[in-house]
């Protein structure tokens, strides 16, 4: 087979790419270069990609198509090579695409841009089969609404299409990318990605704050419909709201937690293929273990770590002690333990913590402006630590439900310090818990799955689509709630 160059197309001109003399001569052996082989027609498209670019025009407009042009590229013709050469590290936009495929095969994208120009690279370290360039054409337009939302001015995360793992064919996918913000100063904002059969997880990292999310996809048998799964994550989402609302984050940097959240735990779901997610089996788990009563008390969504970091501001310079700071994050964790279905136990813990400071006007709507004089130091300074915490446990022995239990608490404090000419005139903490405790024996037992067979009926099916009514319904009590008047309101809605 003959080699062919690597598609490294840079317009003008620039040291992104290198080939087999230039490697050669540097090293003074002859080390690997990256090599792909494509059609005319793919040439001429990644070039027209290029082409359309303009120094004048936005980023967004200058990667347009750019990066979903590259992969599809790859669907007509087989690549070879194995030598990659990073994004310059003085590349003005930059984005990295690694794959694996599930026989072994690295394969490496990337496209950068520094000053006017813009180059690509794409290599494999051997030839692609016809399901692997199928797999790898089939991530474009994830690659390339990745792109579009980081070349935003206010960048997003767009990863849904990207979290959708074919484990049969691809084995990982690691997506780095770095834009420079046009702020004053210019400010790089970063993400990385990575996808597998076991976890996917992402990191942004900008002028804003710290982003990082992590779903650990092992556990098929806790997951929950597709219906069951989206009411979860809206949950979570509106906590998450709540959160910033009462903290006073920053609304950008939420979004962007927001969105990466969503993309991430919309993984394989019971009513929906799981391989097309990157799903496997947990080893060590009980095959068939979870009746319908078990997950109705479950989120029905993969086990989770996320928080979001704002970057502390220091405003006020007569107090340089008051940090402007917002900081929260949320968990969830599912066992499922035991030697048989008969004999077995399974619970899940959901919590967050909220910790946030910041300054507000003594009267809402005037504008806060800080300096050393006496005049600038009328305003309140809160201080919020809350903390949320829901678990959920159920037992069986002997093929029957012996123990079921719900517990859920919720404590917020609130420290607000009020200054009039610098002087503190008022120093208070406002301190609210509520605890919920709930056995569930007689709620769950009627909707026991028996573990007997038999003939059913219609009437029979008619009452089996009424429990799985009642018992949808019920998932929604075990949701994690992050304030006291919330979880109040649950309390008394359940005692009625």
């Amino acid at each position: 087979m003959t080699a062919i160059p690597a598609l490294t197309t840079v317009r003008p001109a620039t040291p992104y790419a290198s080939t087999r003399r230039e490697a050669t001569s540097a090293a003074g052996t002859a080390t690997p270069s990256s090599i792909v082989s494509l059609s005319a027609e793919g040439r001429a498209a990644a070039q027209a990609a290029t082409d359309a670019q303009a120094p004048q025009r936005s980023p967004a407009a200058r990667f347009s198509d750019a990066g979903a042009s590259l992969l599809e590229s790859l669907k007509t013709r087989k690549t070879v090579g194995v030598d990659f050469q990073p994004v310059s590290r003085d590349a003005t936009h930059g984005f990295t695409l690694s794959v694996v495929t599930a026989r072994g095969t690295k394969v490496d994208l990337s496209l950068s841009t520094r000053g006017d120009g813009m180059a690509t690279q794409v290599a494999a370290d051997t030839e692609l089969n016809s399901d692997e360039r199928e797999a790898l054409a089939g991530l474009a337009q994830g690659f390339q609404d990745m792109i579009d939302g980081m070349t935003l001015d206010v960048p997003k995360i767009r990863l849904g299409a990207l979290a959708q793992l074919d484990t049969s064919v691809l084995q990982s996918i690691d997506l780095h990318a770095a834009v420079t913000l046009p702020t004053v100063p210019p400010a790089l904002q970063s993400l990385d990605f990575h996808i597998d059969a076991g976890q996917r997880s992402m990191q942004a990292d900008g002028p804003a704050g710290k982003v990082d999310v992590t779903v650990k996809t092992g556990m098929l048998e806790s997951l929950g419909t597709k219906q069951q799964q989206a009411k979860a994550i809206d949950s979570y989402l509106k906590g998450i709201d709540k959160a910033a609302a009462r903290g006073h984050g920053d609304a950008g940097l939420v979004t962007m937690f927001k969105d990466a959240f969503s993309d991430l735990s919309r993984t394989a779901s019971r009513d929906g293929p799981a391989q097309q997610s990157g799903i496997a089996l947990k080893q060590g788990s009980v095959p068939g273990t979870f009746a319908r009563e078990d997950r109705a008390v479950l989120t029905g969504l993969a086990d989770f770590s996320a928080s979001i970091s704002q970057t502390p501001q220091y405003n006020n310079p007569v107090h340089r002690d008051e940090v402007d700071s917002f900081e929260y994050e949320v968990s969830q964790q599912t066992r499922s333990e035991g030697k048989s279905r008969a004999d077995r136990s399974l619970g899940q813990v959901q919590h967050s913590r909220l910790k946030a400071q910041f300054h507000a006007p003594l009267q809402e709507g005037v504008p806060l402006a800080f300096d050393f004089s006496a005049q600038s130091q009328n305003y309140k300074y809160h201080q919020v630590d809350d903390s949320a915490r829901s678990s959920v446990a159920l037992d069986y022995r002997d093929g029957r439900l012996r123990k079921a239990s719900m517990e859920q608490t919720v404590s917020q404090s609130e420290r607000i310090r009020e200054y009039v000419l610098g002087r503190v005139m008022s120093d208070q903490t406002i301190p609210a818990e509520h605890r919920l405790v709930r056995d569930l024996m007689a709620t769950l037992s009627p909707y026991q799955t028996s573990e007997h067979g038999g003939k059913r009926d219609a009437s029979s099916e008619a009452r089996e689509a009424r429990r799985e009514a009642s018992l949808a319904a019920l998932g929604e009590q075990f949701y994690l709630l992050g304030s006291t008047t919330d979880l109040s309101a649950r309390d008394r809605a359940l005692a009625q």
